[in-house]
């Protein structure tokens, strides 16, 4: 039986997708300085979508609605603008089930740990009802493997990276920021592994193939788009001026 045809996405479906893609055209639009035939004749260019007064349409529709939201998204996107941006890769994620004999002995090993974790890198711990799941460097994968009993493994995935948005501690009381970023990252088909939110700090976790798409989108959000990678041996360091 031959494959059933994949239909092509509406005028709609690719004027959203487009500006999904694009937070500073969003944020254009919803304040109101985007010339929507401009717009329209450049998502026909780049979707290969035939008719203009659609896309104008559906521009215009998806501008109204944003604008119906935006009110409620000015604080989150003021204290995005704000915040430091830092990428993180050769990164790894350990689930193991919840046992206290192992759980004091990651405790044990990430208090020797701790007077290096600032040029290690990241250590992370998220306890939850029935398992617990460690974020670390690829190169402390290694040392957890060693003292954790085989059969207490639940999954074990190398090859990730993080982003980190490092904010004011005014983000504490601000509802809606890790909602924001996850609705743009779910409007853009990228999908997150774990989020943690510790203080003034918001990370996703991400396979190191979507991260740099994931930077792409996210760092729309902030004016200040540094990116820093603790150097170790192997792991170049790189650094954008914001």
């Amino acid at each position: 039986m031959p494959a059933a045809k994949r239909s092509a996405p509406s005028s709609a479906d690719a004027t959203r997708a487009f500006i999904d893609e694009h937070p500073s055209i969003r944020q254009a639009l919803l304040d109101d300085f985007v010339h929507i035939a401009s717009l329209a004749r450049k998502i026909q260019d780049e979707r290969d979508v035939h008719h203009q007064e659609a896309v104008e349409i559906a521009a215009r529709r998806y501008q109204q609605e944003m604008m119906a939201l935006g009110v409620e998204e000015m604080p989150v996107r003021a204290i995005l603008r704000e915040s430091r941006l830092e990428v993180r890769s050769r990164m790894a994620m350990l689930r193991i089930r919840e046992n206290g004999k192992i759980l004091q002995d990651v405790y044990q090993l990430g208090q020797g740990l701790f007077p290096t974790l600032r040029q290690r890198g990241v250590f992370q711990m998220i306890q939850g009802s029935e398992a617990l799941t460690i974020l670390c460097g690829d190169d402390l994968l290694g040392s957890l493997l060693e003292i954790i009993p085989k059969e207490a493994v639940l999954r074990t995935e190398r090859g990730l990276a993080t982003l980190t948005f490092r904010s004011d501690p005014s983000i504490e009381e601000t509802p809606g920021v890790i909602a924001l970023l996850a609705e743009l990252l779910y409007r853009s088909g990228l999908n997150f592994l774990e989020t943690v939110s510790v203080h003034t700090d918001s990370t996703f976790v991400f396979r190191e193939e979507d991260v740099i798409r994931a930077y792409g989108i996210l760092s729309e959000l902030t004016e200040n788009r540094s990116v820093a990678t603790p150097r170790r041996k192997g792991v170049a360091s790189r650094t954008t001026g914001s």
